[in-house]
């Protein structure tokens, strides 16, 4: 729980981080008497389309593995390649084909039988505990998904999670000892100005940031890329593994977007998104141009009808459905390329016609489901735009910025610069540093986690959506049981009823299950705390405690789909089409994972350091709605160890 009380603080001090290296190298250390003598194991392996049985094998460190395959449908295949085999299975057949996967060239070696020494070489045999063994036979539109898991007994990565897990809200209560003897009001406070000022500091990237041609740079590129995406999965191949658009849209920039620009940048990606890009131009009627006129008390000219957006839709309602809805057919969206293609077409249309009805971006502040993620995830991001000085902008009567000037164009998302204290609804899209004509507009690089507040309940309820999210995504697409992706697989199964029952369940636990729990826990903490506030007041608060925890999940979900995946997106850069080119001489590269054996580490990291900014969290939302240190150590305990439970369920998932 580092940063606890200390809002200014960038990191723990030495003291905390050597305890919490000890909560994770003892246990790693004494787990390794735990191992148990070697044996033989004999293991039938059955392959089908998707999913492989048993989904798991669990062995103890130098077993010696006796495998043997069996199809119940097409061909399949075993492939491990942290032990370099790639098994090619006939149906029909027990002899199988061994092939090297690190050189799938050689002859195989064939076989009914494959032997296999549970024991990685050197120090990996200590820390690797994890692999998951894979298809690389394609089967069908759900083939991605098919794999398992081998667990290696004694599980080191496994015991020192746990470490850290209890270890974690020890060290913060220890560090809370000090503060739990200080009053309320002489705690730190955030505040907007914290962090560095990046212009301060690198002078040219303000200069640079204020070209007219800034935004459209940026906008061009990702232009090409968008039809680059739609050109590929509408006229591509089928097989999504080979399909360019597919690899760009839901691996490379799935991956940028969740593990890279939103911590660090916020909502960066809003300022280069295509999406909106045409409807904005026909609402200017100018490409980089800034037209002076009146429309609506704003200083600029636009065109269109303009209408202010409904007051009664003006929170997160729209852009969670939107999500949710998108995020129930995420599996049918991956599997078939047309689909993705004809869903980023719609939401161009949809942005466009938007643009030209409702004033400014309406798009993206209320309806586009990339937005419900990176407004809701920014909070915690390390980019900020504020203002540099707050009493300037308290002086200021024209709000430039808002408004507009003959410099540029108002806010698209309807914004001034002194009123902006949270991450959440500014797209950095620069205009205001260049309509602000005392240039009092700066860039701050801040603590990760930093915001805390929950604006409504909207937001809230996006904040539980998102978490219950990405744990159904890490369930269905990174899990080794076939069983729950026959609900989502329309595709094979056109099973509408089953598809109806995951659909049915993902919504009711987003919208009402999570809730009832945060409502549950909210008034446990308020009788601990002896508060007179509503639970749902303290319930709304405390889903700002979920949202560290939540980007972290998500990131831990995103890094597999691109370190699996990276050979394919080599592949389809040489043959985008899939028509059989080889542009860059990498079409019939190997298939070779980015150092698989670190994949469960980096999962189950992700998992931990989010734990320790939600208990962060959590503390700071208590202590504002408490104001006293000892009361909001009493009110966050059932959240906090809601947290704790959850993350462990996560560690187990990940790693055991």
């Amino acid at each position: 729980m580092p940063l606890i009380g200390k809002a200014r603080k960038w990191g723990p001090p030495a003291g905390a981080t050597l305890a919490l290296l000890a909560f994770a190298v003892v246990p790693a250390a004494l787990c390794q008497f735990l191992a148990r003598p070697p044996q033989h194991r004999l293991i039938h392996v059955e392959s089908f389309r998707y999913g492989k049985e048993p989904s798991t094998i669990r062995c103890n460190r130098g077993d010696w593995l006796h495998l043997t395959f069996d199809t119940r449908d097409t061909g399949h295949s075993f492939f491990l390649e942290e032990f370099d085999v790639d098994v090619k299975i006939t149906p029909g057949s027990r002899n199988v084909a061994v092939f090297r996967a690190t050189d799938p060239g050689a002859p195989p070696k064939l076989t009914d039988e494959l032997v296999l020494k549970a024991e990685h070489p050197g120090w990996m045999g200590y820390l690797v505990s994890k692999s998951q063994y894979r298809c690389h036979v394609y089967c069908g539109p759900m083939h991605a998904f098919e794999h398992g898991n081998l667990v290696i007994e004694p599980n080191t990565l496994w015991f020192a999670s746990i470490g850290l897990l209890a270890g974690i809200p020890i060290v913060g209560l220890v560090r809370l000892r000090s503060v739990l003897r200080t009053n309320a009001a002489e705690l730190p406070a955030v505040a907007p100005t914290d962090g560095w000022d990046l212009f301060l500091r690198f002078p040219w990237l303000k200069r640079w940031m204020q070209r007219r041609g800034f935004q459209l740079a940026w906008v061009a590129a990702t232009m090409l890329l968008l039809y680059v995406v739609v050109l590929t999965t509408l006229f591509g191949t089928h097989m999504p593994g080979r399909n360019l658009g597919v690899m760009l849209m839901w691996v490379v920039w799935l991956f940028l977007l969740t593990a890279v620009l939103t911590p660090l940048g916020g909502r960066i990606w809003c300022l280069a998104c295509p999406l909106p890009t045409l409807g904005e131009i026909a609402q200017r009627g100018a490409v980089t141009g800034v037209r002076v006129g009146s429309t609506r008390g704003l200083n600029n000219r636009f065109f269109g009808l303009n209408l202010p957006w409904p007051r009664r839709l003006r929170n997160h309602w729209p852009r969670t459905l939107a999500f949710l809805i998108l995020g129930t057919f995420s599996a049918v969206l991956v599997a078939r390329p047309q689909w993705s293609g004809w869903l980023v077409l719609g939401l161009v249309v949809v942005a466009t016609l938007m643009a030209l009805v409702w004033e400014l971006r309406a798009f993206c502040r209320y309806v586009c489901p990339v937005s419900a993620f990176v407004g809701l995830y920014s909070r915690s991001s390390k980019l900020a735009l504020r203002a540099t000085s707050p009493a300037i902008c308290r002086r200021c009567g024209g709000h430039w910025c808002r408004q507009g000037s003959d410099k540029g164009w108002a806010c698209p998302f309807g914004l001034c610069v002194g009123e902006i204290n949270e991450n959440t609804d500014c797209g950095i899209c620069t205009e205001c540093l260049k309509t602000c004509p005392f240039g009092n507009v700066t860039l701050r690089w801040r603590p990760f986690g930093h915001e805390t507040r929950i604006g409504d309940a909207s937001e809230a309820w996006l904040a539980m959506g998102m978490l219950v999210m990405a744990v159904a995504y890490c369930l269905i697409h990174l899990g080794p049981w076939p069983l729950l992706r026959d609900y989502v697989n329309l595709l094979d199964k056109r099973d509408w009823r089953l598809f109806g029952v995951y659909a049915g369940v993902l919504w009711t636990t987003a919208l009402v299950g999570l809730p009832a729990v945060m409502l549950l826990l909210a008034w446990a903490g308020k009788q601990l705390a002896r508060l007179d506030r509503s639970a749902w007041t303290l319930m709304t608060a405390s889903t700002g405690a979920l949202i560290p925890l939540g980007l972290m999940v998500w990131v831990a979900f995103v890094v597999p789909m691109l370190m699996v995946n990276v050979t394919f997106v080599r592949q389809s850069f040489s043959d985008p089409l899939g028509w059989g080119w080889d542009f860059l001489g990498l079409a019939g590269t190997p298939w070779r994972q980015l150092w698989p054996r670190a994949i469960p580490w980096i999962q189950a990291g992700c998992v931990l350091v989010g734990l320790s900014y939600g208990l962060r969290s959590t503390w700071r939302i208590w202590l504002e709605q408490t104001g006293r240190p000892r009361a909001a150590l009493r009110g966050m305990t059932p959240l906090a160890a809601f947290l704790t439970g959850l993350s462990g369920w996560l560690l187990w998932f990940f790693s055991n």
